[in-house]
């Protein structure tokens, strides 16, 4: 017969409560933890974080984002619909050219510095 455990069971001790207000207004509030966790959502796909990648280099069109990625244009329009629904991603048109880019927002600035910190690190281990 295998030894229980012993778990640790609170006995009452609790933070007091003014280390317990300051660790509340610490974190974030419900609506920015709502934010986060959608741009979260949004970059656990590998096609929309290698089309995040390649938007951080340059504005792009639909079929570049798909030629490049060797994806249908219907599946890139999905996932930029996506990542537009988030706040991640924009686009303007050029003519009859749609060119999609990262958004200066709040949301595109924060998945472009993600993008950039994963390509500096990356590129740092390769060297």
């Amino acid at each position: 017969m295998k030894k229980k455990e012993k778990l640790l069971v609170c006995d009452g001790a609790h933070l007091n409560k003014e280390h317990e207000e300051w660790l509340l207004r610490a974190i974030p509030k419900e609506d920015d933890a709502i934010d986060a966790a959608e741009l979260f959502s949004q970059l656990s796909s590998s096609t929309r974080i290698r089309l995040l990648s390649m938007l951080a280099l340059e504005n792009l069109c639909v079929c570049e984002l798909a030629d490049a990625l060797k994806i249908s244009q219907p599946a890139v329009s999905h996932h930029l619909r996506l990542l537009r629904q988030s706040g991640v991603v924009r686009f303007k048109k050029a003519g009859k050219q749609v060119i999609y880019y990262i958004s200066e927002g709040r949301m595109g600035m924060l998945t472009r510095h993600i993008i950039n910190d994963i390509f500096t690190f990356r590129q740092k281990e390769e060297v």
